[in-house]
C-alpha cells in the first residue's frame, strides 16, 4: 500500500503564523487543509500519516531534526502563497502553484492537482522546480518524493473568497489529483445535476418521484417505482440493480412435473413462445395459472 505523509506548513513553537491577510492565517489553514485531505486519500486506499501539527517541519529540519519518513512514498506539504497584495479584489484569482525538486523525473501528480484546482476557478500557475526548500531537500535525501502546494494567495481577496466558498471542493480536488496521478480510478463529480420532485406516470398513473435532471433529461430513481408496486432487486454476482413488475418473482423455483406438462400442452395447442412462458412463470401465481390454462384448453 502506498504511504503518503501530509505536512502542514508553519505553526510550531515558537509559533510561526506564516502569511496573514484577509482574516486568514497560513499556519491555521494549512492544518485545516491537511486534515480535510487525509480522509479523502484514505478512501482511495492510500495509507496516510499527518505530520505532528504541533511542530513546524521547516524548523525541525533546519535545526538538524528528522521527519518520520520511514515507508513514506510521497510527501505533500501545504502552504498559502502571498505577495499578490490584491486586498480589494480585481475579479481574477492569482491562483495555485506547486513546487517539486529539480531532481524529480515526473510531475504528473502535480499537474493533475493543478488541472482540478483550475476547474474550480483558480489560475493555474504551473508546476515549478527548486532545490532550495529545506523540507523538500530533506525528503529527497531520504528518497521520498515531495511536493509543496501553494493552494492560493492569502492576500488576494478573489482567491480567499473562492477558498472560503469551495474549501471542501479544494480538498477534493487535491485528493482526486493525487489519486489520478498515482493511477487510481477517480469518479468525477457531476456539476450539472439537479434533483427535482416531479409527477411521473407509471403504468398510466401519476406518482411523485425524485427526478435527476441532467442536460434537460429526466432520470427517475429505481426505488420510486415501488410506489406503483414494482420491485427493486440487486444481483450481487453481476453488480447490477434491477426492477421487476408487480406480482412477479425474481427467483423462479424449478417447475413441477404438473407445470411442465401444462407448459408442453400450451406450447403445442396454443403455440405460446418460450418468452411468453418465461414471463408467465415469473408471475407470482404463474404455476397455478399455467395449470388452469392447460386444463381449460
Amino acid at each position: 500500500m502506498m504511504k503518503i505523509l501530509l505536512i502542514a506548513g508553519h505553526g510550531g513553537t515558537p509559533y510561526d503564523p506564516g502569511a496573514v491577510a484577509n482574516g486568514y492565517t497560513e499556519g491555521v489553514e494549512t492544518r485545516r487543509m491537511a486534515n480535510a485531505v487525509a480522509p479523502l486519500l484514505r478512501a482511495y486506499g492510500f495509507e496516510v500519516d499527518i505530520y505532528d501539527q504541533h511542530k513546524d517541519a521547516y524548523k525541525v529540519v533546519r535545526e538538524g531534526g528528522s521527519l518520520p519518513l520511514d515507508g513514506v512514498d510521497y510527501a505533500l506539504e501545504f502552504h498559502l502563497n502571498a505577495a499578490a497584495k490584491d486586498f480589494a479584489g480585481d475579479g481574477r484569482t492569482t491562483g495555485t502553484e506547486i513546487w517539486i525538486h529539480t531532481s524529480e523525473k515526473s510531475d504528473g501528480v502535480e499537474r493533475a492537482i493543478l488541472r482540478r484546482m483550475a476547474a474550480l476557478g483558480f489560475r493555474n500557475r504551473g508546476v515549478k522546480r527548486s532545490g532550495s526548500f529545506a523540507v523538500q531537500r530533506h525528503c529527497i535525501r531520504r528518497g521520498v518524493s515531495h511536493a509543496l502546494i501553494e493552494t492560493c494567495f492569502v492576500d488576494d481577496k478573489d482567491d480567499m473568497t473562492l477558498y472560503k466558498a469551495r474549501f471542501n471542493d479544494i480538498a477534493r480536488a487535491i485528493a482526486d489529483g493525487v489519486a489520478e496521478g498515482f493511477g487510481k480510478a477517480v469518479v468525477e463529480k457531476e456539476e450539472n445535476e439537479v434533483v427535482q420532485k416531479k409527477n411521473v406516470r407509471i403504468d398510466g398513473k401519476a406518482y411523485e418521484c425524485a427526478c435527476i435532471v441532467k442536460n434537460d433529461e429526466n432520470y427517475v430513481r429505481l426505488r420510486d417505482f415501488t410506489q406503483a408496486g414494482y420491485g427493486i432487486s440487486y444481483d450481487a454476482k453481476t453488480g447490477m440493480p434491477g426492477v421487476f413488475a408487480p406480482q412477479t418473482r425474481t427467483d423462479v423455483p424449478a417447475a413441477s412435473d404438473e407445470v411442465l406438462d401444462a407448459v408442453d400442452k400450451l406450447q403445442t395447442v396454443c403455440g405460446l413462445e418460450e418468452q411468453t412462458i418465461a414471463y408467465l412463470l415469473r408471475y407470482q401465481y404463474g404455476d397455478a395459472l399455467l395449470t388452469k390454462l392447460a386444463a381449460a384448453t
